[in-house]
């Protein structure tokens, strides 16, 4: 009887499911700790077992983490976009996305359902903020992703327009890029084609600063095009930061103007 229930808990190729493995683990641990304490062992072992068990509790709460994230991708659908943004004649449409309050509309149930949360933490330095935003399972293991946007000025936004406008931008961007979830939006689906974490951040500042400038940012030909047409370079993944330093020149240009 007793190796049936052993067998009942293994898979079929004979190993533990992930989190009985965990909590076998940290089971032993704590039976290690209270015989040791029994035993009146030195305070050196004790030291050791509290950090083992420390160390398991942490393993545990990653897998745990991992499951969660990978649970919530399976349902969360693509972000719809849902405002528009019109042409300065008022009665075309220049582009739509998705906003930061659509977006959490759409993803809260599919989080709290896996017992994901979220939160974002802001730096401001001179004219750059730096957002992140910290995703959290409820045994504690969190990751985080990481935007610097420049605070950009224009003649018809204050400054704590631009503070808000910024910082509004940066926390989509990072609450998408820690989940990674998808919108069908400008500004991830029309330039992002790189896997790499920089690679994103560098395309973001990008059509920020195109933003800025007013350029069209509706689609893929668009930007290259408004790219070529402004700092006379290719958007190629060779010039995306001298692209960023000659659009950044441009704004400061458009700001003093």
């Amino acid at each position: 009887m007793e190796q049936n229930k052993k067998t009942m808990t293994k898979t079929q190729n004979g190993k533990l499911p992930t989190k009985a493995v965990a909590t076998q683990e940290i089971n032993s641990v704590d039976n290690f700790i209270q015989q040791a304490i029994k035993a009146k062992a030195p305070v050196e072992t004790l030291e050791r077992l509290f950090a083992l068990h420390k160390e398991v509790k942490a393993d545990k709460a990653k897998t745990a983490f991992i499951e969660a994230l990978t649970a919530f991708q399976a349902v969360c659908p693509i972000i719809k976009k849902t405002k528009s943004v019109m042409n300065k004649d008022g009665r075309t449409v220049r582009y739509m996305y998705a906003p930061i309050d659509s977006v959490v509309e759409q993803i809260k149930s599919a989080l709290a359902n896996n017992k994901l949360s979220y939160r974002w933490e802001v730096n401001k330095n001179e004219n750059h903020m730096k957002v992140s935003c910290v995703l959290t399972h409820i045994l504690g293991h969190s990751e985080s992703s990481d935007f610097e946007i420049p605070i950009v000025e224009t003649h018809f936004m204050t400054s704590p327009q631009s503070y808000a406008t910024a910082q509004t931008y940066a926390k989509r961007y990072t609450l998408l890029n820690v989940l990674g979830i998808a919108t069908a939006d400008e500004d991830t689906d029309s330039t992002d084609t790189g896997k790499d974490k920089e690679a994103k951040d560098i395309k973001a500042k990008i059509m920020f600063n195109l933003k800025a400038l007013g350029a069209k940012t509706d689609t893929k030909d668009n930007i290259q095009k408004e790219v070529k047409r402004l700092v006379y370079l290719d958007l190629a993944e060779k010039n995306y930061q001298e692209i960023v330093n000659r659009l950044s020149i441009k704004v400061d240009e458009q700001n003093q103007a």
